[in-house]
């Protein structure tokens, strides 16, 4: 046995290939995350810009924000989806009268109808809206639900402000570095 052991061992090559597969692996990933594209709904305090909240999309997700009337003093509640294209669409809005900036007419093939609590609803609505702003106020109980669940009183969160609302694009690492550096706020 005239060789030394690094001979033996293919001169260290077994140590190589799993610290190269490992490495290739990490640059792999980072790669599939750096071209995989999401598409955030993010609600921005136009104020200062933080953050307020921050959702994953997708086509055919479904959120309603309310917030009672500053002047009737009864709830509003404003319906969207995300549509085929990651844009937002409102859908329907359940009001308690027509007047004082209610609407008051449904256009085209939307559908108006009278509930029976006695609330207006306009349904059947696809409007564009490329980015929403949104009064939030103590006083107005303004609430977000996205989809069934997840709930968050904006009115509680920021107090008196206004929000802006609208999708952003990003991929997976720029979303991961965002949620550490929200949720480090």
């Amino acid at each position: 046995m005239d060789r030394c052991p690094a001979q033996l061992c293919g001169s260290g090559d077994f140590l190589m290939k799993p610290k190269a597969l490992i490495l290739g692996g990490i640059a792999l990933a980072l790669l599939v995350a750096w071209g995989w594209p999401l598409r955030i709904l993010v609600l921005r305090d136009v104020r200062d810009g933080c953050r307020v909240f921050a959702h994953v999309v997708s086509p055919g997700d479904t959120f309603s924000l309310r917030y009672t009337h500053s002047v009737k003093q009864k709830p509003v509640w404003d319906f969207y989806r995300i549509d085929a294209h990651y844009r937002i669409m409102q859908t329907q809005t359940i009001f308690p009268d027509s007047d004082f900036g209610l609407p008051s007419l449904a256009v085209g093939t939307e559908i108006y109808t009278l509930l029976p609590d006695g609330n207006g609803c306009i349904s059947g609505m696809r409007r564009l809206i490329p980015s929403l702003q949104l009064r939030v106020e103590r006083a107005y109980n303004n609430i977000l639900t996205f989809g069934e669940a997840t709930s968050v009183n904006l009115s509680q969160k920021c107090g008196d402000s206004i929000l802006e609302m609208r999708i952003q694009n990003m991929n997976l690492i720029q979303y991961a570095f965002r949620a550490m550096k929200f949720y480090g706020e």
